[in-house]
């Protein structure tokens, strides 16, 4: 599995310089001139998203160890990261709120314009293929939280130190910080696409101003979202077996029992997806 991570994370990391090289070589604004391209990788992403949770096999215990994440889980996570920081850093050297544009004329806003629409495409990609697969798996309580996910599993549970065994693959901090940050990252995505719009049609400097701003103030709420994720999980201890296995695909068999007791009960009892959709419930 290390050996997979390892050649995905090449894969992802090559595309930020093959954009520079592209960038350099054929000097056109990709925006103007490409923009289709992000309307591939999205329709990409999602029919092999779909094709991935339609036929995505369950998790399984081998030897000591219980597999979290396949090649797919490795595909959806360092793409959308990989695209997330190159966006990030391209969207905050070309000016953001108060920032200054580190560029020193107009001309200097090629490259790192580029450099974003390399992100994009690059997230838009690995995004709608996280989507996709997980709305094709059907496995609703994975990801969504709930009202006892939001005041036992994370106020309950880290705020009032009161125990909770009730986690599924994900924790239920992480399904309710998932919820945000994708509302966040909608908002990001939907004045993103008036941005690129203005690229093709003729929209009002008003409207394209005030896309802009909000556009930004939503990549200041996700940034802030995005650090304190990143601490909590380098901060809690129990958080690092699951941080180690973006690197490993698996974590040991008896944190995954004691940690993630309905995650655990499912692949012991062999739960075909999206058994919860039909009405079946686990004993809580």
């Amino acid at each position: 599995m290390a050996k997979k991570a390892l050649v995905l994370s090449v894969l992802f990391l090559a595309t930020v310089p093959l954009g520079w090289y592209l960038s350099g070589r054929l000097d056109v604004i990709f925006f103007d001139k490409a923009w289709w391209l992000l309307l591939v990788a999205t329709a990409l992403g999602a029919v092999l998203g779909i094709y991935s949770g339609l036929t995505r096999p369950r998790e399984q215990v081998k030897g000591n160890k219980v597999e979290r994440h396949g090649a797919r889980g490795f595909l959806s996570h360092w793409g959308t990261s990989i695209g997330i920081f190159t966006c990030l850093g391209t969207g905050i050297y070309m000016g953001f709120l108060w920032i200054s544009p580190f560029m020193e004329n107009i001309a200097g806003t090629a490259l790192p314009l580029n450099l974003h629409f390399t992100g994009v495409a690059l997230l838009l990609f690995a995004g709608f293929f996280f989507a996709m697969d997980y709305i094709a798996m059907r496995d609703w309580d994975r990801l969504i939280p709930n009202a006892k996910d939001l005041f036992h599993g994370m106020l309950g549970k880290y705020f009032l130190r009161r125990k909770w065994h009730a986690e599924t693959k994900y924790a239920s901090s992480q399904k309710v910080a998932a919820l945000g940050m994708g509302a966040i990252g909608a908002l990001i995505l939907i004045t993103g696409a008036f941005k690129l719009a203005a690229h093709v049609w003729d929209i009002s400097a008003n409207v394209w101003g005030w896309m802009t701003i909000i556009h930004d103030i939503a990549t200041l709420l996700f940034m802030a979202m995005l650090a304190i994720h990143l601490i909590l999980v380098v901060v809690l201890k129990s958080h690092w077996p699951n941080l180690a296995s973006w690197i490993t695909g698996s974590v040991p068999e008896d944190f995954v029992e004691h940690h993630h007791p309905v995650w655990y009960k499912e692949i012991k009892d062999g739960k075909p997806r999206g058994y919860r959709l039909f009405g079946y419930k686990e004993d809580r």
